[in-house]
């Protein structure tokens, strides 16, 4: 594994700003009460192991889906923010809380606040696709076939994006050569 910090790895400009973001607009307030914080990062951190908990059934079903990589991705994305100050040395000064024998400072209390929603889903994304794995393999043992998957997969948005796009591409090209005949 690389020396390079988790936050190198796992983290695109989007992610880094979302860290940024959180840090400018809560920053102030973490340092003048880090306590009041304690719940929401308890709360982050609680949607995380969640969510590790059924990525690590999953991977014990002993299931290839391509669905469980970008999965994966994203919970290394959402640790990587939680450890982010750690691994960059942006304490200042003594950490502000500690959660379970990890001490957290502005920034990862922030990440926490900030990309919460993303725990969150994360977590039911895992939870649900564990599900469906689970009776996949039961149905599998017992010589049953299923219908197919409605968990999305991992491009099927990029898909339907080029979809929408193509159709549009083709609605232009339409009014543009309609427009040249009237």
């Amino acid at each position: 594994m690389s020396d390079a910090p988790l936050t190198e790895r796992v983290w695109t400009a989007a992610w880094r700003r979302l860290q940024e973001a959180g840090v400018v607009a809560y920053a102030e307030a973490i340092r003048a009460q880090p306590s009041r914080f304690r719940a929401h990062v308890e709360r982050f951190v609680a949607a995380l192991k969640q969510a590790r908990s059924s990525l690590d059934h999953i991977r014990r079903l002993g299931v290839a889906d391509a669905r469980i990589g970008p999965l994966e991705t994203r919970y290394a994305v959402l640790l990587a923010g939680l450890l982010a100050d750690r691994e960059d040395d942006q304490f200042e000064g003594p950490p502000l809380l500690v959660l379970a024998g990890v001490a957290v400072g502005v920034v990862a209390i922030a990440w926490a606040i900030a990309a919460y929603q993303y725990a969150v889903h994360l977590r039911e994304h895992t939870a649900l696709l564990e599900k469906e794995l689970v009776a996949r393999v039961e149905a599998s043992r017992d010589g049953r076939a299923l219908q197919p998957s409605t968990v999305d997969g991992p491009d099927k948005a990029r898909t339907v994006g080029w979809l929408l796009l193509g159709g549009l591409a083709v609605g232009a090209l339409g009014l543009a050569w309609r427009g040249r005949s009237a």
